[in-house]
């Protein structure tokens, strides 16, 4: 072999060895995707509850279904819409008493309402995996007594606290208690009342997208 062909083939070959070792593009690394995280308490929520509130004298009481609407405002409070409807029976409960006065004596599943109202609805830390709560609200309220034919209007303020837990990515479910309060009016001369009465309900609430 020439002493030209050896050197040639000793060049390519210290040509090729440079190619190898130079720095080159990282070839690309399969990334496994990520699964995304669950949502805890969604930025924005509808929701539908069905339970029961005890009513009295001159508050409905019943059946109750609801449904609100959430919409988050910071970390650990959302704005709340509500609506609810309470189904109780029709039974006349009022009478004139000794001094002439129209007064109200209705148990505590009589009535029928219909509530709009507005609220906040506080968040605090999860605890195994089950989310506390407490919310604060103000409703519009129309009443009445059918056999009665008493009907009024009421503002009621709602004071309550529950608890929920995810059980899947987008749907939780849980359950509450609150305390309603707030003055009515009522015509046929019952006039000024305290309307006031208790709510237990489950619910369930799905993020929206």
């Amino acid at each position: 072999m020439s002493r030209q062909l050896i050197a040639v083939l000793l060049m390519v070959s210290a040509s090729s060895s440079a190619w190898a070792d130079a720095p080159g593009e990282t070839p690309p690394v399969a990334v496994t995707a990520k699964a995304p995280e669950t949502i805890d308490v969604g930025d924005r929520e509808v929701g539908v509850q069905l339970g029961v509130a005890s009513g009295a004298h001159t508050t409905p009481g019943g059946l109750r279904i609801a449904g609100h609407f959430l919409y988050q405002m910071s970390d650990s409070d959302w704005f709340e819409a509500l609506a609810a409807v309470t189904y109780g029976s029709s039974a006349a409960g009022c009478f004139r008493d000794r001094g002439d006065a129209y007064v109200c004596q209705h148990g505590l599943a009589d009535g029928f309402s219909v509530d709009l109202g507005v609220g906040l609805r506080r968040f605090f830390e999860a605890q195994r995996g089950f989310r506390p709560y407490a919310r604060l609200a103000v409703a519009a309220r129309v009443l009445r007594f059918g056999d009665d034919r008493v009907s009024g209007f009421a503002i009621p303020v709602i004071a309550g606290a529950g608890v929920r837990v995810r059980v899947s990515d987008s749907l939780a479910v849980g359950g509450e208690g609150a305390v309603e309060v707030g003055p009515g009016w009522l015509g046929r001369g019952v006039g000024t009342q305290l309307e006031r009465g208790l709510t237990v309900g489950a619910f369930a609430e799905v993020a929206l997208p």
